[in-house]
This record gives C-alpha cells, sequence and structure tokens, in this order.
C-alpha cells in the first residue's frame, strides 16, 4: 500500500512538472499557425512573429496584416500568455513598436487613443475566444482619395465586444454607445450602435470569399446630415443578413427595418420594412464575376469594351445559373395611412436552359412586379425633389396609356413578364419591351 501511495505520488508530481510544458507546447503551436480570414472586403492575415516560452507563462509578439481595395498595412501585438490546466490565458495589447511608413498616420493616431486590449482564452483544441474593449477615439484627416482631398472626422465613445474563432465559425461582436462621422459636408450621427457577425466556413472548410454567415447590425437612433441640412434620421434601426451556401448554389437574405424614419421632410412615425433575397444562385459562377470584378480594377479598358467584356461574361454566367432556378426577390413597405404608404414587392427569375438564355434571353426571363403608393407620398416626395410637375405629368401619360390605375388616393401598378411577352396591369405591352432592349442596346451589339 504505501509502495503504491509513493508511485502514485511520483507520478503525480511527474505530471505537474511536465503538464505546463505540455500545454505550452500545444498553445504555441496553436498560434503558430497562420490564421486568414475575410470582413467585407478585406482580409485579415494573423502570423507570430517571435515566442518566448517558459513551463507557466510565454510572450509573443504578432502581425496582423490588413488588405483591402484601399488598405495595406501591418499592425504588431504583443501577448502575454499564462498556461492553465486546460488552455491558456492571453491578454494582448498593440505593441508600440510598429512597421514604420506602413501604417497611416491617422490610425497611428487611433490606436494610440483607443489602446485596444483582448482578455483572451485559448484552448487546447486550437479555439480561441476573447473579451475586447478599447477607449474612447477623436481623430481626423485628410484623404486624398475623397476628391479635393475632403476632411474626415472621426469619434467614437468607448467600445466593447468579443471575439470567438474555431476551425468551425468565427464570432465577432462589438457596441459603443456614440459615432460620428464626418467627411466633408456628410455628417453622420450613430446612438448605441451594435454588431455582430456568425461566419461559417465555406463549403471548402475555409474562411474564404461568400462564407456562410449571419450578421447583425442596429442602432437606437441614427442621423445623416448634408451641408448642415438633415437628410434622415432614424429610430430603432435594426439591419439582418445571412447566407448559405454549398458547392453550386448560394442564398442570401437582407432585411432592413426601422421603427420611424424622417427623409427630406417626409414622416413615416410607423417605419420601414426592406428585404432583398438571392435564392439558389450558382456559386461557381459568383465567384468568377467577383475575380474578373478584381481583374478590371487593374485594367484600362474602353468603356465600350469594359461594358462589352462585363455583358458577355453576365450573359456566360447566366447560362450556368440557370439550371438551378435562381431567383433574386424582394419588397418595400412604408407604413401609414393609404395616403402615405409604399408597397413594392419584386420576384425576378429564370426559366429554361442555357441554350434558350443564349439564343432568346427575353424569353428565359420571368418577372413580377406589384406596386402600391399614396398619392400623398408621391407629392411630398416630388415636392422635396422639385419634380412637382414631372410627377404631374407622369401620372398624366400614365393613366392615359393605362400603366398606372389610380383608385382610392392610391396609384397601382402590376407587371408581369413571361416567355417574352411583357403585360402592364393585364395589357400586353410586349412592343414597348422590344423598344427598349433595343435603344439600351445601341453601341453593345
Amino acid at each position: 500500500t504505501v509502495r503504491r501511495i509513493l508511485v502514485l505520488v511520483v507520478v503525480l508530481a511527474l505530471v505537474a512538472v511536465a503538464w505546463p510544458v505540455y500545454v505550452g507546447i500545444q498553445v504555441e503551436r496553436a498560434l503558430f499557425e497562420a490564421r486568414t480570414g475575410h470582413l467585407g472586403d478585406l482580409r485579415f492575415t494573423h502570423r507570430v512573429l517571435d515566442y518566448r516560452r517558459d513551463n507557466f507563462r510565454a510572450r509573443a509578439t504578432s502581425e496582423m496584416h490588413v488588405v483591402g481595395e484601399d488598405a495595406d498595412f501591418r499592425v504588431n501585438l504583443e501577448h502575454r500568455i499564462r498556461h492553465r490546466l486546460l488552455g491558456a490565458s492571453i491578454d494582448t495589447r498593440i505593441s508600440s513598436d510598429q512597421p514604420s511608413g506602413d501604417l497611416p498616420a491617422h490610425w497611428h493616431a487611433l490606436l494610440a487613443q483607443a489602446q485596444p486590449r483582448a482578455d483572451s482564452w485559448l484552448g487546447l483544441g486550437g479555439g480561441v475566444s476573447s473579451r475586447i474593449s478599447s477607449r474612447p477615439v477623436r481623430t481626423s484627416w485628410t484623404d486624398a482619395q475623397l476628391g479635393n482631398g475632403a476632411p474626415v472626422y472621426l469619434e467614437v465613445a468607448e467600445g466593447k465586444g468579443g471575439l470567438a474563432y474555431s476551425a468551425e465559425r468565427l464570432v465577432l461582436s462589438f457596441d459603443t454607445e456614440s459615432l460620428h462621422l464626418s467627411v466633408g459636408d456628410l455628417r453622420a450621427e450613430i446612438g448605441d450602435l451594435h454588431y455582430g457577425l456568425l461566419v461559417h466556413p465555406g463549403p471548402d472548410g475555409r474562411y474564404g470569399a461568400l462564407p456562410d454567415f449571419d450578421l447583425g447590425l442596429g442602432a437606437d437612433r441614427m442621423r445623416l446630415a448634408l451641408g448642415g441640412h438633415e437628410r434622415l434620421s432614424a429610430q430603432s434601426l435594426q439591419m439582418s443578413s445571412w447566407q448559405n451556401s454549398s458547392d453550386r448554389h448560394l442564398d442570401t437574405l437582407v432585411r432592413l427595418r426601422a421603427k420611424a424614419v424622417e427623409a427630406g421632410g417626409i414622416e413615416l412615425e410607423q417605419g420601414l420594412d426592406l428585404h432583398l433575397n438571392a435564392l439558389r444562385w450558382h456559386r461557381p459562377t459568383v465567384l468568377r464575376f467577383l475575380a474578373i470584378e478584381e481583374e478590371l480594377r487593374g485594367m484600362e479598358l474602353a468603356a465600350e469594351a469594359r461594358a462589352s467584356l462585363v455583358l458577355g461574361t453576365v450573359l456566360e454566367g447566366l447560362q450556368q445559373m440557370i439550371v438551378l432556378d435562381p431567383r433574386f426577390l424582394g419588397g418595400l413597405t412604408l407604413y401609414g395611412d393609404p395616403a402615405t404608404k409604399l408597397r413594392l414587392q419584386f420576384d425576378v427569375g429564370l426559366r429554361g436552359d442555357a441554350q434558350r438564355v443564349a439564343t432568346r434571353p427575353l424569353e428565359a426571363l420571368d418577372l413580377h412586379l406589384d406596386l402600391e403608393a399614396g398619392l400623398d407620398l408621391l407629392a411630398d416626395l416630388a415636392d422635396s425633389a422639385g419634380e412637382s410637375e414631372a410627377l404631374r405629368a407622369w401620372l398624366e401619360r400614365g393613366i392615359q396609356e393605362e400603366w398606372i390605375e389610380i383608385r382610392d388616393g392610391q396609384v397601382s401598378t402590376r407587371l408581369r413578364m413571361d416567355e417574352g411577352r411583357l403585360m402592364i396591369n393585364d395589357r400586353d405591352r410586349t412592343v414597348l419591351l422590344l423598344a427598349l432592349v433595343f435603344a439600351l442596346g445601341q453601341g453593345m451589339f
């Protein structure tokens, strides 16, 4: 019995000595694995530059490389690591030693004020979860890419958020009480801003372009002003979006809602609801569109050559997409009484096969559109834009041509397109469609 106890004590002692070393090795392997992710048009790549490990703690320096359409810079991070029983806790700060000339001056000022920090947990399986915080920021700079070097001013209150990363998902969140941004004569004020993003790897298992995601973005209040005059204000603004995909198809949804909106002197006390859906799109074709768009940015082409190239790419892509019966549908609702409300619903899809798209594209198009709008709302919009006479002329011609119907203070239009024929309010308007197509096609064919 005594011998067994001694053996157990020795084993426990060896484990106690060796376990921190084992944890340190696992943490080091997890940290040294370079990680790349996308957030919109930005690509983030994180890699470790230096790592010094002891039995129970370690220090590391890493680099975050950010690449986007108008951004390409690196930020160095410092990490203090403590080995625990099932992983490691990591305290992360912005390094005082930054790559010289790599980071724009206003980003230096922003990081110096914000002093962002992250308290993280790195498990033995490689997953990372972090609590992120930043101090208030107030900075300004001149952006040479905005016309004549427009002044930019940014003010952000204290921020809090989180980050969780694993092979199965990436979660990012951020909240702040207020954000003020002005670019030239444009000024935006946002109160109680919250942002949340959940990203899953794509069908290839990587966090690349077109991943599956769920996005939530909202604010308790928002104001947009131009030239000192308020153009838009909203309360309880909420935007949500998600995307699901497989190797072949892609489904995307975007929805925007607001409790109350005021724009151009028009008040919508009961708010708005906007949604857009793209269903059963051919994922490889969408990826090809994105790659061609990236190539076109660096090419100097005449306008006609660029338009011809884009048109050819679109037609070729539609031939790939049509087998999945893709659709693009959505709607806009402005709530109110019958004279001030708006309801727009549309559904656009493709029917047939690749041969039909190539030879008779109009016959492949399936379109449904329903519009109802209050006359008072249209009049207010026209008055704010100084187009009252144009609205009156449009209404008169629409009634004469039977494009629109007016009943009980509301304007309505029903548009259908099937097998190459266009119907407006149940009347055949195919001749009008053909005239429009030939007018738009001049110089392209």
